[in-house]
């Protein structure tokens, strides 16, 4: 079957914050949305994206200078098309993958408004603080300690409204006051984060 291929393939593509747990949270968190709002969607084509929606940041499919939702679009359907996903569907797919970063405006799709709301969901929160502190040093957004605060910081106030649904608003506000007590538990005990 073609997820059993998909999963295979994606497997061996692990990273610490946009890795196969990232790819389960935000599949399961998708479906969660649709449920909750009652908004009918196409389980494969989410199942399929979530696997894809950061595979361009990846090498060998990245392309510097390319941001890495639109190479994951753009190598989506080739990469469908190897493990027999229903062609009939790669466009649906791709449409979720280009609307997935917290700063994009998603076509108004089912698929793509609660998947894009729960990739902005896994950047907030605890899970979202992990996720943050997890690449310190690894990537050019949070080359060091404080760099990763300024951007948890940052992200618990940018990113709540970027969300579309009301499922996902209220989610966010409670991962939002997760992070705020985060913050200013640190604040105490760093001086103000001068000592980190």
């Amino acid at each position: 079957m073609w997820k059993q291929r998909l999963a295979a393939y994606v497997y061996p593509f692990q990273h610490p914050a946009w890795g196969l747990a990232h790819v389960r949270r935000v599949l399961e968190m998708s479906l969660w949305l649709a449920e909750e709002e009652k908004l009918p969607v196409d389980q494969e084509a989410l199942v399929a994206a979530a696997y894809l929606h950061d595979m361009g940041s990846f090498k060998p499919f990245r392309v510097k200078g390319q941001h890495h939702g639109h190479r994951s679009a753009e190598i989506a359907e080739q990469l469908l098309t190897k493990v027999g996903f229903p062609c009939e569907k790669a466009g649906l797919v791709k449409q979720i993958i280009n609307g997935h970063m917290y700063y994009s405006d998603p076509e108004q799709g089912n698929e793509a408004r609660v998947f894009h709301d729960a990739d902005v969901l896994d950047c907030l929160g605890v899970i979202g603080i992990a996720r943050w502190l997890s690449i310190v040093g690894l990537d050019d957004l949070t080359p060091d300690l404080p760099s990763a605060i300024r951007l948890i910081e940052r992200f618990s106030q940018e990113l709540p409204e970027r969300v579309q649904t009301e499922t996902a608003q209220k989610k966010a506000a409670t991962r939002v006051k997760e992070m705020e007590d985060f913050l200013a538990n640190l604040s105490e005990e760093s001086e103000n984060l001068q000592l980190l």
